[in-house]
């Protein structure tokens, strides 16, 4: 049969086991505004079942409980939520920066506006159009080279620019894939202490909440899958192959290629690694697809500009009654489109007039009507730009509406992580009262206990002294 102080026992376990509830519960709430922190539970478990073989009856013996233990201390997860979270980042992250680095793209132009090149573009024709309708004017054929070398500095500044933010985006190539390496041999490292300690404790379950951090933070640089291997930690694959696994991180590296682009390799065996999502994604789409479109459209109308313009300026006639010569430097593309060094500051050599003829103005009408005059199959010169910067405002709306969407996706799954994840600070307080009953009423049975000892103690064996 159970001791005199059996009872004790049994409240003392209970008064242990709501300390350290207490103590779990405490800690939630200090980290009630950390978003990677996820919140714990004490699982308690009941005491070891005794039994008494005097009391035996016809079943067996009579069993009772030696009170309740303080068990593993859980994280509160879903790893499908946490999955689908992962997911929602990778592409969310993949179409900001396709829609941040669109949005300057679009700033480079700056179309529809009066700083834009469709603006200089205009100013070139009319400057043409005023010096047909007087062929002879000195002050009108400055004013036409001022324009034509503005419309030059405008397509090179373009050019340029488009070809620097190519450039920027191949250096970040580098800068991602260290910081991916950088993540992996961290979640590498987490793995090998993780394993190397006791499970469901506070300070394993610390170090599960760093890693998962990391993992999400590794979500937004590249699409990558996660899958538990007990012991082992986490496996982490990127593009059909292994990331990390248990303490052994594979790197990644950048490897430079035709074009001076920066491939990302696998550092084992040099293997093109396969990049589905996150901002890498997004990344290489602008650097390998989006921008040397562009690059090759503006080059293809500075080109083409050069070649009509050129073509019936050579056909004219120069107020020294010379043949004319070339109107823009021949050859030259949207890079480095310059006015012909015969012709810069010499506004005399302009061939505005077919015959030389006082007063004709052919050629000079002639280049003016490129604006609305077909010059490859339908275009005209002015459509060919717009057609630039119509595709760059279509994928630039593309990317906006995608990013919005995702973005929308991923705060609904960061919503549904931190509903089940997350510290709520009225449940919090709700524990915080029922736990503090619980402890209340079980120092009330030590209480009580105490004073049927004391009755016991000094009532009995009284009799006959």
């Amino acid at each position: 049969m159970s001791s005199t102080f059996f009872g004790l026992s049994v409240a003392q376990s209970g008064l242990n086991a709501q300390r350290r509830a207490m103590d779990i519960l405490g800690h939630n709430i200090a980290h009630a505004n950390d978003p990677t922190y996820k919140r714990q539970r004490l699982v308690l478990v009941e005491g070891a079942v005794l039994a008494q073989a005097q009391e035996a009856t016809v079943l067996g013996s009579s069993p009772f409980g030696s009170g309740v233990n303080a068990g593993d201390v859980l994280r509160v997860r879903d790893a499908l939520i946490e999955r689908r979270l992962r997911t929602a980042t990778q592409a969310a992250s993949d179409w900001q920066y396709r829609a941040q680095t669109m949005k300057q793209i679009e700033a480079i132009f700056a179309e529809p506006s009066d700083g834009g090149l469709q603006t200089d573009l205009d100013k070139f024709w009319a400057s043409w159009q005023k010096l047909a309708s007087n062929p002879e004017s000195l002050p009108i054929r400055s004013a036409l080279l001022e324009d034509a070398a503005a419309l030059c500095q405008r397509i090179q500044y373009i050019y340029a620019q488009l070809r620097s933010t190519a450039d920027d985006l191949n250096s970040s190539v580098v800068d991602r894939v260290a910081l991916i390496n950088n993540i992996s041999q961290e979640i590498a490292r987490l793995n090998l202490q993780i394993s190397a300690m006791e499970p469901n404790q506070v300070g394993t379950n610390a170090l599960q909440d760093r890693r998962d951090a990391l993992v999400l933070e590794l979500s937004k640089l590249v699409a990558v899958s996660q899958h538990e291997e007990g012991n082992l930690g986490i496996t982490i694959s990127v593009g059909g192959r292994i990331l990390v696994q248990g303490g052994q991180a594979n790197l990644l590296e950048c490897a430079t290629v035709e074009g001076g682009k920066q491939q990302v390799r696998w550092a084992k065996d040099g293997q093109e690694v396969l990049i589905k999502g996150g901002e890498l994604n997004g990344l290489l789409w602008l650097r390998d697809e989006a921008l040397p479109s562009y690059l090759a459209q503006l080059d293809t109308f500075a080109s083409i500009l050069v070649q009509e313009v050129n073509a019936l300026h050579r056909t004219g006639k120069t107020l020294t009654g010379s043949d004319g010569t070339d109107f823009f430097k021949a050859g030259t593309t949207a890079a480095n489109i310059s006015l012909d060094p015969s012709i810069v500051d010499h506004p005399e050599l302009i061939a505005a007039s077919a015959t030389g003829a006082v007063g004709n103005n052919e050629i000079a009408l002639a280049i003016a009507g490129l604006d609305s005059r077909p010059v490859r199959g339908t275009m005209t010169l002015n459509q060919l730009y717009r057609g630039l910067v119509a595709d760059i405002g279509g994928s630039a709306a593309i990317a906006y509406r995608q990013a919005t969407a995702h973005q929308l996706s991923l705060d609904q799954f960061t919503m549904q992580q931190q509903s089940v994840s997350g510290v709520s600070l009225d449940e919090e307080m709700t524990n915080l009262i029922k736990f503090q009953q619980a402890y209340n009423a079980a120092a009330r049975v030590i209480t009580v206990m105490d004073e049927m000892i004391d009755v016991l103690v000094s009532k009995t064996g009284v009799v006959g002294r």
